[in-house]
């Protein structure tokens, strides 16, 4: 079986995630047994797995596993039903839609908050001493259960925190204590598991032990380390393979070619541990050759991140187009976002009727508000939307119905959002930039490659193609053709063949 190693599905993911969730579905469907392994505690798991269309069955948590709790079936928990408020004794009151109090002879003892979301549904109970100090927090799981409580010092910081199986009891204790004055964990413990108590003094030596239970008496297992921050504990891990998947450049300056030093985050795999892994996998022939020569120790292959639907192909044939242009993923500075915006006010004076879509989340909403700063002193408002991060659906949509995707990033693994792009018939205009971009445009054909900041050369590419019918529907029938390569046979062939080379 194939087993990815990430941190954690999130409300929000990053294309790393994406790339492993794809990857994970598709084999599924094509009879290839793959899983999720996820490291942190999230008791929203199962919500953030629906939002990103991921099977349950498909991802392995660490604390449910020791938690028993990886094949619960959701049982909403109204906080006015919960059995353990006594109401002859104590009365809940709704202070607003996100909490109510909980008093007893008319004093608060206890708040309770709503799940996000939800109507009255419980996500955690914090009571209170008669100093109104925190003494206890018990969190419910998206699920309906109680999931892990919190006990806090006189203080109200953190002191341990308990996790429970269905029955309530304990299996797992996190202990908080203070070093160097900075309050930390600093010993996790697992109870009677499997008739033992075992200690840890971080979270990942416990992440390799969980990892090493699950593929234990897998003989064919293949361990796929997704992050860069996770490549030594899955170096570490007793499997038949282990392979690190790198989603981006390992190159700390891509605009210096080969000759730039590495991320000091690609240290493991590429110099600490080399020979505890099978191989690598990259998403460029470039970035191949050049980790060839560089580190010949390792055995490194070529493996999309990303596959195109037939149902995406479909759809980009037929939907109707409008004067958009797209921009997909996270705003970033790596991602040259007011690159975007300068771009886009050189078009915008040619085409008046053109759109700006931003699809992707902020790094940060101080990012985002110097964004619409911009916007708004360019007097732009009216033609330049920030859409947030979309889910599949609503992404597919505006791949449907734009007319260009525009990258202006710093540099791709390959560009996730180019091969997302091109299989609904999107031309792509794109800075030259390692290492995608090369691959993934043919310019003239179906997009324009421009050189890297040139955003006059963009914009006037982006301006054909919102003004030239002929070629725009040239490089669409271009993109569609160039997407075949993009199929799900070819992401299985070429991933199954990197794991026999590193065999």
């Amino acid at each position: 079986m194939n087993y990815s190693v990430l941190e954690n599905i999130f409300t929000y993911n990053s294309g790393t995630e994406h790339s492993a969730i794809n990857r994970t579905k598709l084999f599924n469907e094509n009879g290839i047994e793959a899983k999720i392994l996820t490291r942190n505690y999230n008791r929203f798991l199962a919500h953030d797995m629906q939002l990103a269309g991921v099977d349950h069955h498909s991802v392995i948590n660490m604390y449910d596993y020791f938690q028993g709790t990886t094949d619960v079936a959701r049982n909403e928990l109204p906080l006015r039903l919960a059995k353990q408020f006594p109401l002859d004794e104590y009365h809940i009151v709704a202070e607003n839609a996100n909490y109510s109090w909980l008093k007893r002879a008319g004093q608060n003892i206890g708040k309770i908050e709503v799940l996000p979301g939800t109507v009255g549904l419980i996500s955690s109970v914090t009571y209170y001493d008669r100093f109104n100090n925190p003494t206890v927090r018990e969190n419910f799981d998206w699920r309906g259960f109680k999931s892990s409580i919190d006990y806090f010092h006189m203080n109200g910081e953190l002191g341990t925190q308990v996790f429970l199986n269905l029955k309530g009891d304990p299996v797992l204790e996190i202990t908080h204590m203070n070093i160097n004055g900075k309050l930390s964990p600093t010993m996790w413990k697992l109870l009677n598991y499997k008739g033992k108590n075992y200690r840890f003094n971080f979270e990942d030596q416990l992440f390799l032990f969980f990892i090493n239970e699950v593929v234990a008496n897998d003989p064919e297992a293949v361990v796929v380390s997704e992050r860069r921050n996770l490549d030594y504990v899955v170096a570490d891990v007793k499997a038949p393979q282990r392979v690190a998947f790198f989603h981006d450049s390992h190159l700390l300056n891509p605009t210096d070619g080969p000759k730039s030093k590495i991320k000091p985050i690609y240290q493991q795999v590429l110099v600490n541990q080399t020979a505890k892994f099978s191989g690598a996998f990259v998403l460029t022939e470039q970035q191949k050759q050049e980790l060839n020569q560089q580190y010949p120790n390792l055995n490194v292959s070529v493996a999309p991140d990303i596959y195109v639907s037939d149902d995406d192909l479909k759809l980009g044939q037929t939907a109707e187009r409008q004067p958009v242009i797209l921009v997909s993923g996270r705003l970033a500075p790596d991602r040259r976002p007011f690159d975007v915006l300068k771009i886009f006010q050189q078009v915008h004076m040619a085409v008046p009727a053109a759109e700006l879509h931003f699809a992707g989340y902020p790094a940060s909403p101080t990012y985002l508000d110097q964004l619409k700063d911009k916007v708004k002193n360019d007097h732009l408002e009216d033609s330049v939307k920030f859409l947030g991060y979309l889910n599949r659906k609503k992404l597919n949509d505006e791949y449907a119905t734009a007319s260009v995707l525009l990258n202006t990033s710093l540099n791709e693994g390959l560009g996730m959002h180019m091969v997302e792009a091109r299989g609904f018939g999107l031309p792509v205009v794109s800075y030259d930039v390692l290492y995608g971009p090369k691959v993934l445009i043919e310019d003239g054909v179906n997009g324009n490659l421009v050189p890297d900041g040139r955003t006059h050369a963009a914009a006037k590419a982006i301006t054909t193609l919102l003004t030239d019918s002929d070629k725009w529907s040239q490089m669409h029938r271009s993109a569609l053709k160039k997407a075949q390569a993009d199929r799900a046979d070819n992401v299985i062939a070429h991933f199954e063949d990197g794991v026999a080379a590193s065999r």
